[in-house]
């Protein structure tokens, strides 16, 4: 069972600035053209959710298999943030990217 308030693709700029928020249940074809029209190689993961910041393992598998599907596009997944009321955790910051 998902506790996700909100998952959220963004598209980043080469400074890792947002350019522009998808919703992450929309069509894939969505997000390729935002990566296109915006010219971008970085997208990042935003979830919001109560509860612990700590990475679940569907976080962890979500991340993984994102990062690896992308790769072949020429675009990088530059984070996986989960925000909380307790705190936030980085996928980056922590080494797991």
């Amino acid at each position: 069972m998902c506790e996700c308030v909100s998952l959220n693709l963004l598209v980043l700029d080469e400074e890792w600035r947002p350019l522009h928020r998808l919703r992450a249940d929309q069509d894939w074809h969505c997000t390729v053209g935002a990566l296109l029209r915006w010219e971008s190689h970085w997208l990042a993961i935003e979830q919001q959710r109560p509860g612990s910041p700590l990475p679940r393992w569907a976080d962890i598998r979500l991340t993984r298999t994102l990062s690896k599907r992308l790769r072949p596009i020429e675009i990088a997944l530059a984070d996986h943030v989960i925000h909380t009321g307790k705190g936030r955790f980085s996928f980056r910051q922590a080494g797991l990217l």
